[in-house]
C-alpha cells in the first residue's frame, strides 16, 4: 500500500506544524507508512492535489466548501475547537480512523 499523504492546514502554521508532528509521532509509534506535513492555507494549491487527506484547522474552518469544491477527490476534514486544542495527536489520528482513514 502506498503511503498516506495528511495535509494539516492553519492560518499561520504554527500550531498545526506541532500537532502534525505529534499525529506523526502517533502514527510512527503504530509502524504506519503515513507522512504528516503542516502547511499555510496559502499553499493549498500548492500541496492539495498531492495528498490523500486534507485537515483545515478551525479558524480556517470557512476555506471548506472551496477546498472541497477544488478537490473533490480528496478527503477534506474540517477539526473541531476540541480536537485542534487538544493538541493531542492520538486524538486526531482518532477522528481520522473514524472517518474511514488509516495509515
Amino acid at each position: 500500500m502506498a503511503q498516506l499523504k495528511i495535509a494539516l492546514f492553519c492560518s499561520g502554521g504554527m500550531s498545526t506544524s506541532l500537532v502534525g508532528s505529534k499525529m506523526q509521532k502517533v502514527y510512527d509509534s503504530e509502524h504506519k507508512d503515513v507522512q504528516v506535513d503542516a502547511y499555510d492555507l496559502g499553499m493549498v494549491d500548492e500541496v492539495g492535489g498531492g495528498v490523500d487527506v486534507i485537515m483545515l484547522a478551525p479558524q480556517i474552518g470557512w476555506a471548506y466548501d472551496q477546498v472541497k469544491q477544488s478537490y473533490p477527490d480528496t478527503k477534506i476534514i474540517k477539526l473541531t475547537m476540541q480536537e485542534f486544542g487538544s493538541m493531542n495527536g492520538q486524538v486526531l489520528v482518532d477522528r481520522l480512523a473514524q472517518e474511514g482513514i488509516e495509515g
